[in-house]
């Protein structure tokens, strides 16, 4: 019988038939994907036996380098390449608008962008937003919070408010204080389970994000959508919860807070697992990449970034020297490379084997303009308050209160001569630019634009609004394989003796240990 036959395949057979399965998959993704862009040409395909070989033989090239890409990808070690694509896009946008501006005012231009429909400002928190996350793997779905105490799910392709999580303060329904209840930052889990939400009232809240059922007739205010609520709550902390940051890939949660403390969680089992203690001032930045190892990325207002190494409980500390001032955001493109934005306008990358910089650039979004002088190079430099990346490729974008959101080409080469940054463009928006989200392949991206800066309220822009910026980077017709390069050689950058000194010379002592 079938049962008995079953029965006795072993194991080799057993790897043999999940291996097929697994290429007739494929093979048909791959055919389904290509049915509306063949469908042109499929009587020239069949029309002689030679040009069927052909197609045969690139069916089954394409197919091995998407295997080889899975391959790649599931080690941390493909990058795509999305920054000259992104750059391209960008200069079409400028040239198509070039007759229609007539000045070089920012918010003029912010104006004109939006009325050309170039992006869209969403209208749904009172004060200002703080923070964004998108939805994971797909990017059809955003999350926005605010000083108003409210979380908002957003449809990124309908461009409109999907689902109020949690809706802002009202003095009649809450028994907290406004202040008390402010979100200030947000992460969502690759999965697409979770969303981690943190705010002053020093708590970590865990919302499973899931449809309660599926939803098949969602009107336009978004009624027939509802998620499964709040999974848990997670205290601990001692102070506001400034930063979060899942681990690619998994469920592994950690957060940082003015208390100096970063705390680490596993969503899986739904536990706190440790505390990590090494800097002496508030955290205000956490990044984890963490495909291949498990190591955290941090900031904090002690003028240090941190590389924290679970397995072996030390971590590494970067400082960029005495005129380095404190990073305010902290974002990873790899396992061993992040990029750091500064109160003082540098933006500097980092390797996590070298205590200094391996590219910066200073006063990245200009001065703030002085009323003795007109001219805008001189005065006090513009901090960057927000900063993304696509992991594992080579696009960055930063954000400030200069009217700009600013994109940058990052390269992480293996010679000295082939790491650094570069400006690609720049995209009006006008406001405090406090937090950017990257859709998949570089899309788009999704901001936190206010009036007020993230964590206080000690500048104010008042011409500016409170919205979510829903804000396309690429065409999708963009994507093909030539965006990817094999990063497989520079995973195994060769590190010289001296670099191995240099960086474990400033290893820290103080052990990642439990609370």
């Amino acid at each position: 019988s079938s049962s008995d036959g079953e029965d006795r395949e072993t194991v080799e057979e057993k790897q043999i038939r999940l291996a097929r399965e697994y290429l007739t998959k494929m093979e048909q993704e791959d055919y389904s994907s290509d049915d509306d862009d063949d469908s042109d040409n499929e009587e020239a395909t069949t029309s002689s036996d030679g040009i069927d070989s052909d197609d045969e033989a690139e069916e089954k090239d394409r197919l091995g380098r998407r295997l080889e890409r899975e391959r790649l990808k599931a080690r941390g070690t493909l990058e795509r390449m999305l920054a000259r694509k992104v750059q391209l896009n960008l200069e079409q946008k400028w040239e198509q608008l070039q007759s229609d501006i007539s000045t070089d005012n920012p918010h003029a231009h912010a104006k004109l962008w939006v009325q050309k429909n170039q992006y869209k400002l969403c209208r749904g928190h009172d004060l200002t937003p703080t923070c964004v996350a998108l939805h994971a793997p797909s990017g059809s779905r955003a999350y926005s919070a605010s000083k108003d105490n409210s979380i908002i799910v957003w449809d990124i392709d309908s461009e409109r408010k999907l689902h109020t999580i949690v809706p802002k303060w009202n003095p009649k329904d809450c028994e907290y204080t406004r202040n008390s209840g402010e979100v200030l930052a947000m992460a969502a889990s690759d999965d697409g389970r979770y969303l981690a939400v943190g705010g002053r009232d020093a708590t970590v809240k865990i919302y499973d994000v899931r449809q309660k059922k599926a939803a098949t007739n969602i009107d336009a205010k978004g009624d027939g959508f509802d998620i499964r609520g709040i999974a848990t709550t997670f205290e601990g902390h001692k102070g506001p919860v400034t930063a979060l940051a899942f681990r690619s890939k998994s469920l592994q949660l950690f957060s940082g807070s003015d208390d100096r403390c970063i705390r680490h969680y596993n969503l899986q089992e739904l536990t706190y697992i440790e505390t990590l203690y090494g800097h002496q001032a508030a955290v205000s930045g956490i990044s984890c990449y963490g495909i291949r190892n498990e190591v955290p990325f941090s900031v904090g207002r002690d003028r240090t970034a941190r590389a924290w190494k679970l397995a072996e409980e030390t971590h590494l500390i970067f400082r960029g020297g005495a005129k380095l001032t404190s990073a305010d955001c902290i974002s990873s493109m790899k396992d061993d490379w992040f990029l750091t934005g500064h109160d003082n306008g540098s933006l500097n990358l980092w390797m996590i084997t070298k205590k200094k910089a391996a590219g910066s650039i200073q006063n990245a979004h200009g001065f703030y303009k002085s009323s003795s002088t007109s001219n805008n190079s001189t005065g006090v430099p513009r901090g960057i308050t927000s900063c993304a990346t696509v992991g594992g490729s080579d696009l960055a974008i930063t954000g400030s209160n200069d009217g700009y959101m600013r994109l940058w080409n990052v390269s992480t080469g293996e010679m000295i001569s082939e790491r650094g940054i570069e400006a690609i463009g720049k995209i009006p928006v006008h406001g405090y630019i406090n937090d950017i989200a990257i859709g998949p392949k570089g899309r788009f991206c999704v901001a936190a634009v206010g009036q007020e800066p993230r964590l206080g309220r000690w500048d104010r822009i008042s011409a500016a609004k409170n919205r979510f910026a829903i804000i396309p980077l690429r065409e999708r017709t963009d994507d093909n394989e030539d965006d990817y390069i094999n990063e497989s050689a520079q995973s195994k950058t060769d590190v010289t003796p001296e670099e191995s000194k240099e960086a474990s010379s400033d290893e820290s002592s103080a052990s990642s240990s439990s609370e």
